[in-house]
């Protein structure tokens, strides 16, 4: 998709039209509230920070314009194209799913301390908090080291 129009003059058509097909995308992407759809603003002044209704985020791109560098529309949906890794004969690729415990089951008991590994793999086991039934002591460390990894 091209992104061109970002840097084109507001009061353009082609501006407009480029703002129209950002909405399209990020409504097709976007979490339905009760209240309608609701989606995060790249305009210059909330950068992302606030999720906002379909008709103030257009209200605020066309008057206070397109936050320049956001090219790479993550916040609204879009999946980052992550390189495959060459490691011999076969191809790895990266993937989102949170698999844990087939990642902790692969791992060798020789490879680490035996006291490391049992922690691992109790924290696959132990819920972050008492009522936490999605969430486990390593989900949440390793959720937290990739938001850590993807924002610098």
């Amino acid at each position: 998709m091209d992104r061109s129009w970002i840097n084109t003059p507001q009061i353009s058509d082609t501006y407009e039209k480029g703002v129209e097909e950002f909405i399209q995308f990020a409504e097709h992407n976007a979490v339905s509230y009760k209240n309608g759809v609701r989606i995060r603003c790249p305009c210059v002044n909330c950068l992302n920070g606030r999720i906002l209704s379909v008709s103030e985020i257009r209200e605020h791109l066309l008057c206070d314009g397109f936050f320049k560098s956001y090219t790479i529309w993550t916040w609204n949906g879009e999946l980052l194209d992550l390189p495959s890794v060459h490691g011999g004969s076969e191809e790895v690729h990266f993937s989102m799913d949170d698999r844990l415990k087939d990642m902790i089951r692969d791992v060798e008991a020789e490879s680490f301390a035996n006291a490391v590994f049992e922690n691992m793999s109790n924290d696959v086991e132990n819920p972050l908090y008492p009522a936490s039934a999605n969430f486990t002591r390593l989900s949440a460390v390793l959720g937290l080291m990739n938001l850590k990894a993807m924002n610098g």
